[in-house]
C-alpha cells in the first residue's frame, strides 16, 4: 500500500512538474523571509573607501553594509561627524559595527550614543595607553596649529609620501582604495585622530591587530586578536585570516 502511494506521488510529479516547482519555490521564499540577516556596518580608514573590505567574508546570517566618508566642515567636531555618519544605521534591529584605523575612532564615538550588539576594531587603538607615541608628541606640541594650510592642498604629495613611508607603495598601487583625498577632509581627519582620547562605551568590544602594524605598534596594545605579520593594510593583504577571526567574534554567544 505504501509502495502504491509512493508510485502515485511519482506519477503526479511527472504529470504536473510545474506545480511541484512552484511549491518548492514558495517554501524557499518563506524560509528566506524567516531568516533576517544582521547588518554589519563597516567604516574604513583615513582616505580609504570601503573597497578595502571587499575581500573579507562574513558568516551566514550577516550582511555587509558600507558607510563611506563624507567631507566634514573644517570646524566640525568628531562627535557631530559621528552622528551624521550614523544616520544610515538601522537601529530598529540588532547590528554590529566594524571600524578600520581612523574608522575605528569614529566607530567608538558612535558607541557614546548607539547600542551595537558588538564592535570590532581593526588596526587602531581603544585606550589611552594604546595611543601611539607619535600622536602624543603631535598633541603635546600642538603641531597641527603650525602646519601650513597649503601643505594639505597638495593631496598627491601628502598621500604619496605617506604611502611610500608606511607601505613602501606608490599612490598608483593603492589608487583603487585611496579615493577620499579632499584637503579639508585630510587636515580635519589628522587633527581628530591625533587629538582623540578613547572613551568607548561598547560592552562587547573586540580588537584585531597585526603584529607588524606600522602606525599603531602592536607592543602597546592589550586584549587583541593578533594577526602574525599583519601590517596596517592587513585588512586587504591578510583578508582570509581577518575573516576567520571575524567569524569567531560574530558567532560568539554573549552573556
Amino acid at each position: 500500500m505504501l509502495v502504491k502511494s509512493k508510485n502515485c506521488m511519482e506519477a503526479s510529479k511527472a504529470q504536473s512538474p510545474g506545480i511541484w516547482e512552484r511549491l518548492s519555490s514558495l517554501v524557499s521564499w518563506f524560509r528566506k523571509k524567516e531568516v533576517k540577516e544582521m547588518n554589519v556596518y563597516f567604516i574604513s580608514g583615513m582616505c580609504y573607501n570601503c573597497k578595502v573590505f571587499d575581500k573579507l567574508r562574513l558568516p551566514k546570517g550577516y550582511k555587509k553594509v558600507y558607510i563611506e566618508w563624507s567631507i566634514p566642515r573644517s570646524d566640525e567636531s568628531l562627535s557631530e561627524y559621528a552622528r551624521i555618519m550614523a544616520k544610515v544605521i538601522d537601529t530598529s534591529s540588532p547590528f554590529i559595527l566594524i571600524g578600520y584605523s581612523f574608522g575605528a575612532v569614529v566607530m567608538q564615538e558612535m558607541t557614546l550614543f548607539l547600542k551595537p550588539a558588538k564592535c570590532v576594531i581593526i588596526s587602531s587603538f581603544k585606550s589611552k595607553r594604546e595611543i601611539p607615541i607619535l600622536f602624543q608628541a603631535v598633541r603635546k606640541v600642538n603641531l597641527m596649529e603650525f602646519m601650513p594650510k597649503r601643505l594639505f592642498s597638495s593631496t598627491d604629495f601628502i598621500t604619496n609620501a605617506f604611502n611610500r613611508l608606511v607601505y613602501n607603495a606608490s599612490n598608483s598601487d593603492l589608487a583603487e582604495y585611496m579615493t577620499v583625498t579632499d584637503p579639508v577632509y585630510i587636515k580635519w581627519a589628522v587633527e581628530q585622530i591625533t587629538d582623540w582620547v578613547p572613551d568607548n562605551k561598547s560592552e562587547y568590544l573586540y580588537h584585531i591587530h597585526g603584529t607588524a602594524d606600522q602606525i599603531f605598534p602592536y607592543d602597546r596594545l592589550e586584549d587583541v586578536f593578533p594577526v602574525e605579520g599583519g601590517d596596517h593594510l592587513m585588512v586587504v593583504k591578510k583578508a582570509d585570516t581577518v575573516s576567520s577571526i571575524l567569524e569567531i567574534i560574530l558567532l560568539k554567544k554573549e552573556d
